[in-house]
């Protein structure tokens, strides 16, 4: 594997361009593509032609992951194994080949969606005994451990939902879960199907 130098040259394909062009591998602050920060001073190449950055070396590679890895912000928690087998049941019942990622996309979407509706946080809590009490066995439910990484911006989403309802992490991403289960589980014709089987598409790609 060679290692590249600043200055040398090459050859890509540029999308903006459309055909192959002429590269020169320059320093520079490469931007996430979905728009969560940005990895300073990797060696990339640039298009001659627009001066975009079309490829990455080999060598720049551990460094944009260890900065994606910095700007992602965790999402770890516990639930009770049927709000887990309700995500994975919308998720296929939207996409039959979508992946476990998809789980990450479904609860986010719903999330970011209550940034327009947050009054209905307000009823998270009643609404989670009272969905709790549907499952209510003399057998003991196991927990399921469901974990993701969201962007910043995705993170500040969270944090300002959890203090407008007064919640915790868990009971967002519950209440979450149980709105999935009324729009799509629940429901002949899934609301929103369109739009979440194209947002399945992406993920899978």
């Amino acid at each position: 594997m060679k290692l590249i130098k600043a200055g040398e040259k090459g050859k890509a394909i540029c999308e903006a361009c459309a055909k192959v062009v002429g590269t020169t591998y320059v320093y520079r602050d490469i931007p996430f593509s979905n728009g969560s920060g940005l990895v300073n001073n990797v060696l990339a190449g640039v298009c001659d032609e627009c001066d975009r950055v079309i490829v990455t070396p080999a060598q720049s590679t551990p460094a944009i992951k260890v900065a994606r890895e910095v700007a992602n912000k965790p999402v770890e928690v516990s639930l009770p194994a049927y709000y887990v087998e309700i995500l994975d049941l919308a998720a296929f019942k939207i996409n039959p080949d979508a992946t476990t990622e998809f789980r990450k996309r479904l609860v986010v979407y719903y999330i970011h969606d209550l940034i327009e509706n947050n009054g209905a946080l307000n009823q998270f809590k009643s609404m989670i005994e009272k969905f709790s009490r549907k499952f209510s066995s003399k057998s003991k439910i196991p927990t399921k451990r469901l974990s993701f990484k969201v962007s910043k911006p995705m993170d500040q989403e969270f944090l300002e939902l959890m203090d407008l309802g007064g919640l915790k992490k868990t009971e967002l991403i519950k209440g979450a879960i149980i709105q999935i289960d009324r729009d799509i589980v629940q429901r002949n014709k899934p609301r929103r199907l369109a739009e979440l089987q194209r947002l399945a598409a992406v993920t899978a790609a």
